[in-house]
């Protein structure tokens, strides 16, 4: 069976996870990256993910000028960079020599990121991906997940079916499991309720997702904020229902001694993903007319922490 040739930009502990894996299946992976103590940790020394999911990989194609890296004729690219990030390396990417059939699929945090894709190189260039599984850097090579459940691929209509489903089993071959699905976008809500709620007050508190689930009235707040957001999103006509507070709240407790990384992100003193998620949570309750409280004093809270950055 023909192996797919992937491109990875993001070489944090998400891209390093899929790069790995894909790789030790016999895959095809070209990396674009701009840290250089990235192709100092990876020359001569394969990158090991541990915990949860487990894959060992030589890593060699790594770019650092981002014409090469498109030149080297990757059909997939696998976009794992912060959300605010991507509008500017999609506009880059435009300007220069590119295969006019490629695809970029987004792995990202937070609500519509897919969208930024379409506004750039329109829809039938645009996949989404959502991601279940909590993951950091032990060192440069290395990548330990703490968590780790199947992911969900978007089945639209403007990408041929046979490739998305070509994409969901080279994932799923390669030990992460990821399945089609053309209610896509329920899933990528529910990932960004449960992002917005422990994510962002470990991010405001500094404090891990057993700390903060292991406290009683942080629980609460945690549920209030999910329970706001699947308000949000029955206003919209996203089927989620009040059942899946359970379903969240479990999840969320095996989160573990983790930092997610919106809390990383701010002991850097970097820009969140916050405006994708309780940002664009605000932003869509006013326009469906929704009164809720918890989440737009999240969104207000973490933009100006990251302002006085």
């Amino acid at each position: 069976m023909k192996k797919t040739h992937y491109g990875v930009i993001g070489f944090g502990p998400v891209g390093r996870v899929f790069a790995a894996h894909l790789v030790q299946n016999g895959h095809r992976v070209s990396v674009f990256y701009r840290n250089p103590t990235v192709a100092i940790a990876m020359r001569g020394h394969p990158l090991e993910i541990t915990g949860e999911l487990t894959a060992s990989a030589q890593v060699t194609e790594l770019y650092d000028d981002m014409q090469e890296f498109l030149d080297s004729g990757i059909e997939i690219i696998l976009i794992c960079t912060k959300s605010s990030d991507s509008p500017g390396i999609l506009e880059t990417i435009k300007s220069l020599r590119h295969r006019q059939d490629i695809i970029f699929l987004s792995c990202q945090n937070g609500l519509d990121t897919e969208h930024q894709i379409s506004a750039v190189f329109g829809s039938g260039h645009a996949l989404r991906m959502s991601v279940n599984m909590g993951c950091g850097k032990s060192s440069e090579n290395v990548v330990r997940v703490s968590f780790a459940m199947g992911h969900y691929l978007s089945l639209v209509a403007d990408i041929e079916a046979t490739l998305i489903h070509r994409i969901a089993a080279d994932f799923t071959e390669s030990g992460l499991p990821l399945e089609a699905r053309q209610d896509y976008r329920t899933e990528v809500f529910k990932k960004a309720l449960l992002n917005s709620s422990l994510g962002c007050l470990c991010a405001l508190t500094r404090h891990t997702m057993s700390n903060i689930m292991g406290r009683d009235y942080m629980r609460e707040m945690v549920a209030g904020i999910i329970t706001e957001g699947i308000t949000i999103a029955q206003a919209m006509n996203i089927p989620i229902k009040d059942e899946f507070l359970d379903e969240a709240m479990g999840y969320l407790a095996k989160g573990g001694n983790h930092k997610p990384s919106i809390l990383i992100d701010i002991e850097n003193g970097k820009v969140t993903e916050n405006e994708y998620l309780c940002g664009k949570l605000t932003r869509y309750a006013q326009q469906y007319g929704v009164e809720v409280t918890l989440i737009p004093i999240i969104y207000n809270l973490i933009k100006t922490t990251e302002s006085a950055k």
